[in-house]
């Protein structure tokens, strides 16, 4: 199908891609297409969305003064189109061919539906692979994270996995927290099934039409957390004001590494509250990207080893798969203090 579309009639549907179906502007388009895909011109551009909507690829609508485009879903095919642009693109993926091989046997071995590679070309410069990976069920979970920490000695490359069930991924991509995860997936290399992937993108109507978080956790301000942390069950007594709505597992990081002791404590508190809405794979990725697996270990032994958990045996698993931290200890007396006055 895409065979027969010129470059940039291509250039149009990557830059769909990017965005899960969901386009602006055409000048917009032109922006970015110009800033990733290439150089071209607005003529062109126009000439290309024309022939676009004529076969029925794409929808045009009209929002005040602006002509927005749209991957059009209704059109079965769509998704065949999709996934087509989506394989092209990963052709220019720039991870070793070694790693890559590895990485593309891991759905041979494991029951995954789809992968992909996240935001790579910023990672890699940091010698990183965020690496979502869509899973049936949570099952293998363990195995996975440990075939993938032996990819990371191998490679001498740290791989950051994103492991979610379809009804997680969708419940994250259609919910109205902000969540690194909605803002790392507009830049995405799929590696495996991309059929599979675009089709569901198609028919839960996942689109990009949501708030982006925009920052790192660590960039969160203290009226975001407080907002927050107050919205799950930590509730200090001070002035809130409304803020955006921030992904459980992002506030408890940002609170952990919180210089101030009632919002480091406050974090395990949120974490003994939240255990059974927590969703531990993801809770792992955010610790690991940033390095801080140690300090989420003596988070999870601290309620253990004060009995605070009613339920860890979603956690326990991973506790195996982080090395022990010193620095990053916990005083148990002020864990139980905060329990005691918070929870």
């Amino acid at each position: 199908m895409v065979a027969f579309m010129n470059n940039d009639e291509i250039k149009i549907l990557k830059y769909l891609s990017d965005r899960l179906g969901s386009g602006g502007s055409i000048l917009e388009m032109l922006k970015d297409i110009n800033a990733k895909y290439g150089k071209t011109y607005y003529p062109n551009i126009y000439k290309a969305t024309k022939n676009l909507e004529k076969a029925g690829i794409i929808k045009i609508t009209t929002e005040g003064k602006n002509k927005i485009l749209s991957l059009n879903k209704e059109n079965p095919f769509s998704k065949y189109y999709m996934a087509e642009i989506e394989d092209s693109k990963s052709t220019e993926i720039k991870l070793f061919r070694e790693l890559l091989n590895d990485l593309l046997y891991l759905p041979e071995k494991f029951n995954i539906f789809s992968m992909a590679s996240l935001d790579t070309e910023n990672h890699l410069v940091l010698n990183r692979i965020e690496l979502l990976i869509l899973a049936k069920n949570h099952d293998e979970d363990y195995d996975l994270i440990k075939s993938l920490l032996k990819l990371e000695t191998a490679y001498n490359i740290g791989i950051d996995p994103i492991i979610f069930t379809l009804d997680e991924f969708i419940k994250i991509m259609k919910s109205d927290e902000l969540s690194p995860i909605k803002d790392l997936i507009l830049d995405k290399y799929i590696l495996y099934n991309s059929l599979g992937f675009w089709d569901l993108i198609i028919r839960k109507d996942i689109n990009s039409k949501y708030k982006k978080l925009n920052k790192y956790p660590q960039e969160i301000t203290e009226e975001e957390l407080a907002y927050n942390y107050n919205r799950f069950g930590f509730k200090l007594h001070e002035k809130l004001t409304d803020e955006n709505k921030i992904s459980l597992e992002t506030i408890i990081f940002a609170m952990s590494i919180n210089d101030e002791p009632r919002i480091k404590y406050g974090s395990i508190v949120l974490l003994k509250k939240n255990i059974d809405k927590i969703n531990p794979p993801y809770l792992f990725y955010i610790y690991k990207r940033y390095e801080e697996l140690g300090r989420l270990k003596n988070m999870i032994l601290s309620l253990i080893e004060l009995r605070a958990l009613k339920n860890d045996e979603n956690l326990k698993p991973y506790l195996n798969l982080i090395k022990e931290d010193k620095n990053t200890r916990f005083d148990l007396n002020m864990i139980r203090k905060y329990i005691e006055l918070y929870d």
